[in-house]
Formats: C-alpha cells, structure tokens, sequence
C-alpha cells in the first residue's frame, strides 16, 4: 500500500508532515542543508553554513492540500521557511498580533525562533522522504497553525501607508503597544496568547500629506471576556489620542475594539491591516538593498 502513495502522501500520511510542523537542522546532513539552500532567491545567501547552521529550526509553511496532493509531477516540492533562535529580550512585543511580512516571531517549547521570509527552501518531496526517514516530526501550537498562513499571504496582500503618516505613527505605537499587549494578554486556559486577532486602520488619504484623519480599530477573539474587552479598547483609544495629539490628526475611530463575532466584513473592507512593513525597513530588512544578515 505504502508503494502506491505519492512521495507528498508518504510525507503528509506516514510522516505527519503538515503546514506548522517542524524539525531541527541538525536531523538533515549538511551537505544536503546547503544543497537544498541552492533554492533560495537570493544567491548570496545560499550555501550560507551560518544561516543552515544545526540549531536552526525547519518549518513548514506548504499549504497541507499541496503536500498531500497525490501528484508529485504538479506538486513537487515544499515550501520551508529556516528559522534561526533568538533570546526572549530580543522578541517584539507586537508581533503577538502584529506580523512583519518579513518577520516571524514564534515559540517553540520554551524557546523563541525568527522566521526570515529571505530564508524560504524550496525542497522537493522526494528528497524530504530520504532525509526524514528516522525524524521525529514536531507541531507549533493551534495559534501560530493560523499565523502561518497569514504571514505567508500577507506579502502579497499588504498595502502600504504612506511615509509621512508611518514617521508619526510608528513611535507613537512603539510607546504603547506593551500596554496594549498586556491588556490582550490570554489566560493560560486559551491555546493563544494575545486575544487581539488583529489591530486595523484606516486613512482619509494614501498621499503623502502633513495632515490625516483616521480610524484605529481592534479585532478580538470571541473568547475574550467584557471586562478585558474594555481594557483592551481603553487602550486601543489611548493609542488613538496619543498620535491625534502627536501631530494634530483627526480621529474618527468609532468603537476602537470588538469580538470578530459582532464585527462585519463590511466594517472591515474599509480598513488596511497594520503590519510592521515601515518598522523593518527602517532597521534595514535585507530586501531594502544589500545588507550583512545576522
């Protein structure tokens, strides 16, 4: 039976290779790490022993459809994002509900890995099947099997904000995003940390101007209960005060924070999810130009 099963079967059937699951470098040789980095889209970072280095972790970011799929000549490959580890001091408090296109921040256990959208392998499936013969196969939590795929559509589906808002907003949020992050804090029950889904806004104008009016608004899970609900909006609204006092900006936002079960996609079409695409540049993200990763 076994014999009949594509090489992506073998992988999403017998493996548990999954979209989240995961693996240390370490369990593939190195020679066939640096092999499999000939796939990235920047050249200079392939055959990069620092970036495929043992203590890295594997995720896959593949959509389970095509893993799974049953034709390996249409889907031969799959898509695997290298993340390096990193010290908690160095994790971005908004990147619990706030994600760089470029960036994931993610824990694994009880340690903390970076995700680099540069550092994608495209490896395929009939080399996964050898190299992951005696691996043991390893899950995220049920939070980031949601964050994933969002973080991989996002670049694609981002809009910008224009630089002469984005030079106002972002010190401003920098100020309070740890207090709006301790307010969505989840209890210890919920398989998320944050219960803000995620933080929406809207501009008058993508032009660059000295003046904007805006709407700031805050999508919750519906688990968060009333109390934190108006905390977290308290907060949200602070935010907004803080940048209409910083630069003289008009705030029109209307309710600031609501249960995604309360909110309709009709409220949300007019908005733009914020990410943290201006914060990354400004601390020169490697697709800015050429840049010495760390």
């Amino acid at each position: 039976m076994t014999d009949d099963l594509s090489n992506g079967q073998k992988l999403f059937i017998n493996k548990g290779l999954k979209q989240a699951s995961c693996f240390f470098a370490s369990e593939v040789p190195q020679d066939v790490r640096l092999r499999w980095s000939d796939s990235l889209a920047k050249s200079g970072l392939r055959n990069d022993t620092k970036k495929l280095k043992e203590s890295a972790l594997f995720l896959v970011i593949s959509q389970n459809c095509d893993i799974a799929s049953r034709n390996d000549s249409i889907e031969d490959s799959v898509e695997i994002v290298v993340c390096k580890s990193i010290k908690s001091r160095d994790v971005y408090p908004g990147n619990a509900f706030v994600k760089s296109v470029r960036k994931l921040q993610l824990q694994y256990g009880d340690s903390w890995y970076e995700a680099n959208s540069d550092l994608i392998l495209t490896v395929k499936k009939n080399e996964l099947v050898d190299a992951l013969t005696d691996t043991a196969i390893s899950y995220l939590t049920d939070e980031y099997t949601q964050t994933i795929p969002l973080w991989r559509s996002n670049r694609y589906m981002r809009t910008a904000l224009p630089d002469a808002f984005n030079e106002v907003f972002f010190p401003v949020f920098d100020d309070h995003v740890e207090r709006i992050e301790a307010a969505a804090q989840a209890d210890q029950e919920e398989p998320f940390a944050s219960y803000i889904r995620a933080i929406y806004i809207w501009l008058d104008s993508f032009e660059e101007q000295d003046v904007y009016s805006f709407d700031l608004f805050a999508l919750l899970k519906d688990s968060v209960c009333d109390k934190q609900s108006s905390t977290i909006q308290e907060q949200v609204e602070a935010l907004a005060e803080a940048l209409s006092g910083a630069a003289g900006y008009d705030d029109q936002s209307e309710i600031y924070a609501d249960r995604e079960s309360n909110t309709q996609v009709s409220y949300l079409n007019k908005f733009v999810r914020l990410n943290l695409d201006h914060q990354s540049l400004a601390s020169g993200d490697a697709d800015t130009g050429p840049r010495q990763l760390d």
